[in-house]
């Protein structure tokens, strides 16, 4: 072969391993939390999206809702516990309504700088503060039955109290008296010997 052709064909290789590299230095869409088209009953407390590759400071996610109004709160956080360093996370409004909330983000490649973007959409189907009440009532009441229910044992508390402390002062007056007993025979006159044979 020619170093012509040769030439010419290192080249195309050359250029075809660039251009790869470059398309690969595009930070896509990975995974999210929620997903895409997801439906929920309660907004989420945060978005998290997973690019397919290192991310920089300066990607963002921003979410609003159908009149366009935004609903995340600051700016979206890299996940720094993440050693490969492709989450992204922002935290949402509380209580936010039933609704469809469209997610746009912006990636930042680590390796280039290059930005890729995009969007999608997830619906949360329950109505927002109104549905948190229901939620709220039948769990208040167990609590009061197990406070009920906790407060009837210190009722018992006394008699248990008294029991330990009959005991406690039945043993110390068994004590005593055994000490006293001891103390007794240690000191007591002694008889001589010539007493117990009386001429």
């Amino acid at each position: 072969m020619k170093p012509g052709k040769l030439l010419a064909i290192a080249l195309l290789l050359l250029s075809f391993v660039t251009g790869a590299s470059g398309v690969l230095a595009h930070a896509e869409l990975d995974r999210s939390l929620p997903e895409s088209d997801a439906k929920l009953e309660t907004a989420p407390i945060r978005i998290e999206i997973w690019f397919t590759e290192e991310i920089a400071e300066g990607s963002k996610i921003e979410v609003t809702d159908a009149a366009g109004t935004a609903v995340h709160e600051g700016d979206a956080e890299l996940d720094l516990m993440d050693p490969d360093r492709k989450h992204l996370t922002v935290a949402l409004k509380a209580g936010l309504p039933g609704g469809v909330y469209t997610v746009t983000w912006t990636s930042k490649s680590a390796e280039d700088g290059d930005e890729e973007s995009g969007s999608f959409q997830f619906t949360v189907t329950g109505s927002g503060t109104p549905v948190a009440s229901p939620v709220s009532s039948p769990a208040a009441s167990p609590t009061v039955k197990v406070s009920g229910s906790l407060q009837a044992q210190p009722e018992a508390e006394p008699a248990d109290i008294d029991d330990r402390a009959l005991a406690i002062a039945l043993g110390a007056g068994v004590l005593a008296a055994l000490l006293i007993y001891g103390f007794w025979r240690l000191v007591r006159p002694k008889r001589h010997p010539f007493d117990r044979n009386p001429k």
